[in-house]
């Protein structure tokens, strides 16, 4: 039933055409992650982050996040995310932050969404997310493998679409550890 549910929301976001960029991570109170993301994006971009979160309690993680986006047709540009989550459950959370824009004409702007994680397999847990504002759409689903107890492989889809560009999407990888 929970691989329907992730199935679901995962092909329902890719209809929408909108994600979140850092991968959901579940974590213990007081437990943090460190993570980088690599994706080969539409439009010959490429995307990589890197993200520090943390769960400050049973019910909120926070978290910062740095996006590079390179191309060999414009100029890079990035954002940074400075975010919490919110846990309804173990498996949904509300996610609201704020995105600095260091590109064009745009400020900071805060951005909500939503979030789902289910567990595929003993050491394997599905995710899915989509954030927005009035300028971004993004989503982003995937999946976690743990190699052990700190370690863990991602690999995802993510999808971002700024007001007057073009959508970029595209596979990726990315390695998380958590202390």
């Amino acid at each position: 039933m929970k691989k329907t549910i992730l199935a679901l929301v995962a092909g329902s976001m890719m209809v929408s055409s909108v994600g979140f960029a850092a991968p959901i991570t579940n974590m213990w109170t007081g437990e943090a992650a460190v993570g980088y993301n690599y994706y080969s994006l539409s439009h010959s971009t490429d995307n990589s982050s890197v993200y520090l979160q943390g769960d400050v309690s049973d019910k909120f993680t926070l978290g910062i996040e740095r996006n590079n986006n390179s191309t060999c047709d414009y100029d890079d540009w990035n954002t940074t995310d400075i975010y919490a989550h919110y846990k309804l459950n173990p498996n949904f959370r509300i996610i609201v932050g704020d995105r600095d824009y260091d590109y064009g004409n745009v400020s900071n702007k805060v951005f909500y969404g939503v979030g789902y994680t289910t567990k595929l397999a003993p050491r394997m847990d599905g995710y899915a997310s989509i954030i927005g504002n009035s300028y971004t759409t993004e989503w982003q689903a995937g999946v976690n493998y743990a190699l052990d107890r700190n370690v863990s492989l991602n690999v995802g889809y993510k999808s971002t679409k700024d007001d007057g560009y073009a959508t970029y999407d595209g596979l990726g990888v990315g390695v998380n550890y958590k202390f």
